[in-house]
């Protein structure tokens, strides 16, 4: 049976390049009500599409290249963007300006809605290879204050016992930075660590943070965090002094199959020596221009930089690289603008007026309340008290549920709309009931799992060749199962590089998928990936009834 093709909305547009203006280098300077209003719908345009905020140049011409005004022009192009995000309920604040002559000078402002219920969420994947630094650059993000240099921001985020003792994260760890209208962040404010309530309560922008695993070990545990939590961006964090490591090179792969714009952080640069950083940083940059990765590496260094950095945000092609050092705070000032002026990548509001769906990636029991779900919301909107179906069980069936209650971001709502992650806490139910890959869905959405698909698939890796009945695991969203090679269509085998159309069965139980769903699949170091391209409802049902 063919399907309706899922594919996330991302929106790829630069600053200034909705709405097609003639001179936009000038315009701002007088501009005439026409052309005001004009730019003003440019604004708007954005801010619709990025939850609230918009990047805006000025001193850049219609084709992005950086020309500067003059003191007088710059000034007066300022004070009318000013009036524009005053009459959208909008703070403006500068995220980077720079001279292009001694006279003439250009500069990146954003403009954040003030308005109550609006607030941004941008959710960051943070990977790389064990001991990289990634648990200890979150800390110092998140809590504002520098490292040790003996663990001792890394020990704040960590989940569990065991994580502390061995200094190495084997969970998915999540932790958020807020900001305020003007770009400044919450986290800093005051003489107390604050909550997240306090977090969400008082910022308008948040930045999510996923601190996935680095070592070999957990790789399925890092598979999962970055299929299942839907990341805007891919941070991918490298050790100085250790250089680029397999696993560095598994998880680029990951973040490139999935097709998760990344930001490469190159940490311990106060440990390394200028040699060895030097060679470190020329390997991540040639394997970024190799022929299967294609991305053009720019390393951010000054304002000049970041600018440029910032005009090509949403460009998936280039790739920022920041050197940074956790413990002296080298650079890492710049990194967190940097951060903060990224734009949401998921266009969500288009998925609003869809029917609910929540993918399911973590089941815990709380005394005193019950069974509770961890998930994220894939489309429509999912209340408080509402009744969703859930499933599919062992025999791919969807069981009516009553939902009790909903928190986000450690803070109680009656509601919870696509892009956001939650937990929700369901009435009469046993934990024992619920796995990972399961989803809650709207009724009338008429869900049904399946034990077979096609899918598109190219081989990464294989030392030898793949025949049918091979059977790897194979991860899509937040689902993990075996699954059988039943047909290799016009070929009889595969090996690396390789491109196919492949039927796969799952071996234990139906899944729910959908067409134009990304999967991995993978059997010790052999890997390949696929997208969805069609589901076997027919032949499911009479295999059920057969």
């Amino acid at each position: 049976m063919e399907a309706p093709q899922q594919e996330l909305p991302v929106y790829q547009t630069s600053p200034n390049e909705d709405v097609v203006i003639e001179d936009q280098l000038r315009v701002l300077i007088d501009p005439s009500e026409e052309l005001f209003k004009k730019v003003k719908s440019n604004v708007v345009s954005i801010m619709n599409k990025q939850q609230g905020e918009c990047l805006y140049e000025i001193g850049t011409d219609s084709s992005g290249t950086p020309v500067g005004l003059n003191e007088d022009e710059y000034n007066a192009s300022v004070e009318n963007l000013n009036l524009i995000a005053e009459s959208l309920s909008a703070t403006m604040s500068l995220v980077v300006e720079r001279y292009i002559t001694s006279e003439l000078k250009a500069g990146i402002f954003n403009l954040r809605s003030h308005v109550e219920d609006v607030c941004i969420d941008v959710r960051y994947a943070v990977c790389g290879n064990v001991d990289s630094g990634k648990s200890t650059l979150i800390g110092v993000l998140c809590k504002g204050r520098l490292d040790d240099g003996r663990g001792s921001m890394r020990v704040a985020i960590f989940n569990h016992k065991h994580e502390i003792e061995t200094g190495r994260t084997s969970s998915i760890g999540q932790e958020i930075v807020g900001f305020d209208e003007h770009g400044a962040s919450i986290n800093t404010k005051g003489h107390h660590a604050l909550s997240w309530g306090e977090i969400i309560e008082h910022s308008k922008k948040v930045l999510s943070f996923l601190d996935l695993a680095g070592h070999e070990k957990y790789l399925k545990t890092t598979v999962s965090g970055m299929t299942g939590n839907m990341p805007d961006y891919c941070l991918l964090l490298i050790g100085a002094n250790m250089g680029v490591t397999r696993m560095t090179k598994e998880h680029l792969g990951l973040a490139l199959a999935l097709k998760i714009p990344l930001i490469v952080v190159i940490t311990k640069i106060d440990l390394a020596p200028e040699n060895i950083l030097k060679q470190t940083l020329s390997d991540i940059q040639r394997i970024l221009k190799t022929r299967g990765v294609r991305k053009i590496p720019l390393v951010i260094r000054n304002e000049e930089q970041l600018m440029t950095a910032l005009r090509g945000v949403t460009n998936d092609r280039l790739v920022p690289i920041v050197l940074i050092s956790n413990v002296s705070g080298e650079n890492i000032d710049m990194l967190r603008n940097y951060l903060n002026a990224a734009p949401p990548r998921i266009h969500w509001d288009a998925l609003y007026e869809q029917p609910p769906e929540v993918l399911i990636d973590q089941t815990y029991f709380v005394t005193g309340v019950g069974t509770v779900v961890g998930g994220t919301v894939m489309a429509g909107v999912v209340n408080a008290n509402q009744t969703m179906l859930l499933g599919p069980d062992g025999n791919g069936h969807f069981n009516p549920v009553s939902i009790k209650t909903i928190h986000c971001k450690k803070v109680p709502v009656s509601s919870a709309r696509a892009g956001q992650s939650g937990g929700f806490a369901l009435r009469k139910i046993k934990r024992s009931m619920i796995r990972k890959g399961m989803v809650l869905v709207h009724p009338d959405s008429n869900p049904k799992a399946v034990w077979t698909f096609q899918a598109d698939v190219i081989i990464l890796f294989h030392s030898t060749t793949i025949h049918t009945n091979y059977q790897p695991v194979v991860q899509c969203m937040t689902m993990r199962q075996s699954a059988k090679i039943t047909e290799i269509h016009e070929k009889e085998v595969l090996r690396t590089r390789d491109r196919a159309k492949v039927s796969f069965r799952f071996l234990y139980r139906p899944e729910f998928i959908k067409v134009g769903m990304r999967l991995i699949f993978r059997e010790g170091r052999c890997k390949g990936i696929g997208i969805i391209s069609r589901i076997n409802l027919e032949e499911d049902l009479e295999n059920e009834y057969s």
